[in-house]
């Protein structure tokens, strides 16, 4: 048996090399597909790998274990019902998801004028209507103007429909009504027409609801929905398998999934240290005990997960009856060095340097999805050209901007409700506290502060009750409590002469309007600085407070968040007149050691040119309607675009249910 060993420059032009290698045995030297194989370590690079056979003409079969969960098409039906029951447990709770349910394509309203309602609601909030299944009601029973007839027929007949639904809820058994609403939104109708994988995962979601409602007799929605949430939470799955492609064709296959199958030619790709020995595994969802987590950690923990791994490493390689070819990548997509895995060094074979043929257009048919999804073709440009004329830029929507321009369109542009995280209340009812603590500080009010504190705190989040489940809101009580307490006692004696708080700026930079809210300007020993507080972990705040540099490529997700936040504070300072020495974000959490850090920036003028040329950069990006997706794997609003551009699974003409 011949063995070869590969390295290429990066993880294209690996899978790339791998396609032109199948790609000759199969034409020159007539081996037949099913005799090949290609194998990684994990399913996420056999899917990318698809690409590169299909651009060769290759037959490929896939055969995948998938959790229902996180098929774009389930998530859509459970949308449906995930509001159903928000809004049939408390109205206006579900607002956060109709924005994006009623772009499904069961319910046919055009996206332009779902923006156009939006922004509607957007002015009407100013004047008090707050909830958006509310505005759109009035709509239909008190016709807009702006909205024609025929527009807002076709809304009556989708809100006509959730209306129904959440009256439904309440009088049928759940598999009745989950029955209904499948058959009601056409959802049942289209899969069985058009898609019978579709019906697959329809009737993989039923199951799991009979045998939740076999357990639980008394099971309601909101009761099933939130099985769901909890197995999604802690990385439980509802099983099913997808068969892409046809048996004689060329296999791919997880180390895992090769066991017991032998094949002529082997390629083993992916060989680098962290896809082997160094990987991590899947996610349990939760947090072991620290003793526990030592243990599992510990020397001899780490000696079995190398063993375990080698011997993976050995089914893979053992799978070739000819020839078998390793391969690595040297740097990743972004230029980051891969180290090979120690495995190949083992197996004591001289590499060679692996080529390939451009896969430039492999790559652009697989961006195509996220950089040519022209929000242009589905709203007005004349009415997108008037929502970003009039936008003003802060730093949170300049941060989103730079780290997923799509999801800047619909949460700062557009402004479609968000759910209230429950960090996120926390949060709020810790400004809160820390707000009227500065208030009773500047009115020389010393007395008992930490206590007081308390009480603002514990009735802020008793206002926001509903954001948490029972045991979360105790948690975080008692949590925010004992956080308070400890904060003033360390950092009180620390606070300057308070000159402002929460107070808000604007600034015209360049003809580009700008705007920001500080938490407080304070003054202590001839030094003005504003305080910024934070309620994130202060031990991970090292990437928010780099600088921006642009050669870094794509923005992660705390990228110089607080570096940017503190730059444009100091700039609208000076653009007011008002000096400042520095710009501290107080973190009220303590770090792993019980002590309350700051980190305070002291911002130059070179800091405010940077600034002042990313800002202008930015706008003429959003004026000239630059919203392109991010393709960051957890970002919900390229999910949204994915799964209204797929309608379900990738590779659906490919797609049989096993």
């Amino acid at each position: 048996m011949s063995v070869v060993v590969k390295s290429y420059s990066n993880p294209s032009d690996e899978m790339m090399g791998i396609a032109d290698e199948i790609h000759r045995l199969i034409h020159l030297d007539h081996v037949n597909p099913s005799e090949i194989a290609v194998i990684f370590r994990e399913n996420k690079y056999l899917d990318e790998m698809t690409a590169y056979l299909q651009d060769k003409g290759i037959p490929f079969r896939l055969v995948k274990k998938e959790n229902l969960l996180r098929s774009a098409y389930i998530q859509q039906v459970i949308l449906i019902f995930e509001w159903i029951a928000l809004e049939a447990t408390r109205p206006g709770s579900g607002d956060h998801q109709l924005f994006k349910l009623l772009h499904f394509r069961w319910f046919d309203l055009p996206a332009a004028l779902i923006a156009r309602l939006q922004m509607e609601f957007n002015k009407q909030m100013v004047g008090g209507v707050t909830s958006f299944r509310h505005f759109l009601l009035a709509q239909i029973t008190q016709p807009n103007a702006a909205f024609s007839p025929d527009e807002i027929n076709r809304l009556k007949q989708v809100i006509d429909l959730l209306e129904k639904w959440l009256q439904d809820v309440y009088n049928e058994p759940l598999q009745q009504f989950f029955c209904r609403v499948l058959g009601e939104s056409h959802i049942l109708q289209q899969a069985v027409t058009e898609n019978y994988f579709q019906l697959h995962l329809l009737k993989t979601l039923f199951d799991f609801l009979q045998s939740e409602n076999q357990r639980n007799p008394d099971l309601t929605l909101t009761g099933w929905i939130e099985i769901i949430h909890k197995m999604q939470k802690y990385g439980l799955s509802i099983p099913y398998e997808t068969r892409i492609g046809d048996e004689d064709a060329v296999q791919l296959l997880t180390a895992h999934g090769a066991k017991g199958l032998e094949f002529d030619y082997v390629f083993i790709g992916g060989c680098v240290e962290k896809n082997w020995e160094k990987n991590r595994g899947r996610s349990i969802g939760f947090t072991l005990p620290p003793a526990l987590k030592n243990a599992i950690s510990g020397q001899a923990g780490t000696t079995s997960k190398v063993e375990d791994e080698r011997r993976l490493f050995y089914v893979a390689l053992t799978r070739a009856r000819k020839h078998v070819e390793m391969s690595y990548a040297r740097m990743d997509e972004q230029n980051n060095s891969l180290k090979k895995s120690i495995f190949l060094d083992e197996i004591g074979i001289p590499e060679i340097q692996g080529t390939s043929q451009s896969n430039i257009h492999v790559i652009a048919n697989q961006l195509q999805g996220y950089w040519l999804v022209d929000l242009q073709t589905r709203y007005d440009q004349a009415l997108l050209q008037q929502w970003v004329k009039n936008f003003v830029l802060n730093p949170t929507a300049l941060n989103k901007y730079l780290y997923c321009p799509r999801s800047f369109f619909y949460e700062s542009l557009l402004q479609v409700p968000q759910a209230e995280q429950m960090h996120s209340v926390y949060g709020q009812a810790i400004h809160h506290a820390l707000k009227q603590a500065a208030y009773r500080h500047q009115q020389g009010q010393g007395s008992n502060h930490h206590q007081l504190a308390i009480n603002d705190f514990t009735w802020f989040m008793g206002q926001n009750r509903h954001h948490f489940t029972p045991d979360d809101f105790n948690r975080h009580i008692g949590y925010g409590g004992a956080v308070l307490e400890d904060y003033f006692n360390q950092v009180l004696p620390q606070w300057g002469v308070v000159t402002a708080i929460e107070k808000s700026y604007q600034a015209q930079i360049n003809g580009i309007p700008i705007k920001g809210r500080l938490d407080k300007i304070e003054t202590n020993q001839k030094t003005i600085r504003v305080v910024d507080y934070k309620t994130s972990n202060p031990d991970n705040a090292g990437d928010k407070l780099k600088p921006y540099n642009q050669q870094r490529g794509k923005k992660e997700k705390d990228d110089y968040d607080y570096w940017i936040q503190a730059v444009m504070y100091a700039l609208l300072l000076q653009a007011n007149g008002q000096p400042v020495d520095e710009i501290k974000f107080d973190f009220v959490e303590p770090d792993k050691n019980g002590q309350f850090q700051s980190r305070a920036i002291q911002v130059t003028q070179d800091d405010i040119c940077l600034l002042t040329q990313l800002i202008e950069d930015t706008w003429q990006k959003i004026q000239a309607l630059d919203f392109p997706c991010c393709a960051h794997d957890d970002c919900p609003w390229c999910a949204f675009e994915q799964s209204l551009a797929n309608g379900g699974p990738g590779l659906q003409t490919h797609d049989e249910p096993a």
